[in-house]
């Protein structure tokens, strides 16, 4: 058994290489330019509109639009929120309930259009033979309670257009409902088409960690989509760079994914829209949902429904959203177990009211159903215990013919109805949910400074102490101490394997706590099992 430790350890560390790796990025990268055919949101018809159309008012108000105090502020129990009156864009959003670092008194933002990181949502319509009046600003013509949810109704003239924008939501929300429309009072029809967009600066100021023991420098960092035709699908930064991404769907959402947190925009019209992502001219990354382009006949009206939602990854939240919004809670090729594992975990945390005991009631649950498994393979190492004192008479005896002595060992397995194989099986069984853990654990924004006990005040980060390390060090010598110690092995391998333990330790040390308390109590049942599947000796 104790060279399976060694194979965890190797395929483990592989597999955080495998994730983390990151092809180097030629930095004489011709600048992208873009043209309106070359970005037409249809390559067959006209149905789409081009992007130029829709950010030509905004790009002229930009100066403007940090330069001044024309906004408006709005706010429920979660979150504080400002939107330009200019242009009718989300310039600002601030989580009261997240802080930007643990015992900080500056929350997180997800929108800030005019910090170091330009980063915002803008909707509305893109009129294609109509120009706006570029002095016409937003003013909040209502506000009111639509039951419990609070209501916005921000509207202007702009020549001869009459233009809204109701944004609702509820006290505990963290999306917008969000109904734009538009009516021409002009003479003549007008082309237009809806849009809704997150803009992000190509300057991205989101911390990323370093090394292999911290979960956020394996967190995703980008633009990804749910469309008809795709269930859930990651737009890289590089891959936006190299070629726009354009998809038509009457169903999903776009999101801009960060660790523990997301934006996204999603239509609520059961109609054809371009999900798309790109590189502007100015370097910032586009994502979002652009409508068909339709004409507006004089006195007419057109209407345009979505949601915007800005907050944490939390998937009873997302699902308010959008039933399948909560994709975007990345568990990686292994979410057929991370999912699960998730959702028992929030179930014990109903229960107990504390992540930490959520984890540990978890892992025995986990232990509970690999049960019949793992019975099987300590009932095979107690056995292997009986046979060692023959193994090694049969190594005394044979120690100068080693074909005799392969032989002589095989008849041995046979009569005695012995597998040396099996002894493997319980570290096979957990590989999979251990790697699956540990990405419920970058994901999982619950664990996000949650404390556990006494000296342990966030689970996702390492043990300040190094406690739970020591613990869960003693625990896995002390399985290697119940397990049959090969017989046959040289005395280089049997120091090696005898110092793995201390190695694991000092590895897990520098993981998450959350990880850590996992494998302790995993390492623990494992050998109070093995040392009820007697013999002792």
């Amino acid at each position: 058994m104790q060279r399976y430790f060694l194979i965890f350890s190797i395929i483990f560390l592989s597999y955080l290489l495998l994730i983390n790796y990151n092809p180097p990025v030629d930095s004489f990268k011709e600048e992208l330019s873009v043209s309106d055919s070359e970005y037409s949101l249809s390559t067959d018809t006209d149905d789409f509109v081009s992007d130029n159309d829709i950010v030509s008012e905004e790009t002229f108000l930009f100066a403007e639009t940090c330069s001044d105090n024309d906004s408006y502020s709005f706010s429920n129990e979660n979150w504080k929120a400002k939107i330009d009156l200019k242009t009718g864009k989300i310039i600002y959003a601030e989580l009261i309930k997240f802080p930007e670092n643990s015992g900080s008194e500056i929350n997180k933002l997800i929108f800030n259009d005019c910090g170091l990181e330009r980063y915002s949502q803008l909707s509305g319509f893109a009129f294609l033979n109509f120009d706006q009046s570029k002095g016409s600003q937003f003013e909040v013509s209502e506000n009111y309670k639509d039951g419990i949810n609070d209501v916005y109704v921000l509207e202007k003239r702009s020549n001869n257009l009459l233009i809204k924008k109701i944004i609702s939501f509820g006290p505990k929300d963290y999306y917008l409902k969000i109904r734009d429309s538009v009516q021409n009072l002009d003479l003549s029809n007008i082309k237009l088409a809806p849009f809704s967009k997150i803009d992000r600066s190509s300057e991205i100021v989101e911390a990323k960690g370093s090394g292999f023991t911290d979960p956020s420098s394996f967190a995703y960092l980008g633009p990804a989509f749910r469309t008809t035709e795709e269930n859930y699908l990651k737009i890289s930064f590089n891959d936006i760079e190299e070629n726009n991404f354009k998809e038509t769907s009457s169903d999903g959402w776009a999101a801009m994914l960060q660790h523990y947190f997301l934006s996204a925009v999603v239509p609520s019209d059961e109609q054809n829209y371009v999900f798309q992502a790109k590189q502007k001219n100015n370097g910032d990354y586009s994502i979002g949902i652009v409508g068909e382009t339709t004409n507006l006949a004089s006195e007419g009206s057109a209407f345009f429904n979505h949601k915007v939602y800005f907050g944490p990854k939390i998937q009873s939240e997302l699902t308010k959203a959008h039933p399948e919004l909560y994709l975007a809670v990345d568990y990686g090729f292994l979410w057929w177990i991370g999912q699960p594992m998730y959702q028992a975990m929030n179930f014990f945390f109903e229960m107990v009211g504390n992540w930490g005991w959520s984890i540990i009631l978890v892992t025995i649950l986990i232990k509970a159903i690999l049960w019949p498994l793992s019975y099987v393979s300590y009932k095979n190492m107690g056995k292997m215990r009986q046979v060692q004192p023959m193994l090694k008479e049969i190594q005394e005896r044979y120690a100068d013919d080693r074909q005799a002595l392969s032989k002589a060992m095989m008849d041995l397995y046979k009569k005695e109805k012995v597998n040396p194989a099996l002894g493997c099986l319980p570290m096979l069984l957990q590989l999979p949910f251990f790697l699956a853990f540990y990405w419920v654990l970058i994901e999982t924004v619950e664990l996000r400074y949650a404390p556990f006990l006494f000296w342990i005040t966030d689970l996702s980060a390492k043990d300040p102490f190094f406690i739970l390390p020591i613990l869960n060090t003693l625990a896995m010598w002390g399985m290697q101490q119940l397990q049959p110690q090969p017989v046959g092995t040289d005395s280089i391998q049997v120091n090696v394997f005898k110092y793995m333990p201390f190695i694991f330790g000092v590895l897990f040390a520098f993981f998450p706590a959350g990880l850590v308390l996992y494998w302790f109590i995993n390492s623990l049942v494992s050998a109070l099992q093995m040392y009820l599947h007697g013999p002792k000796s």
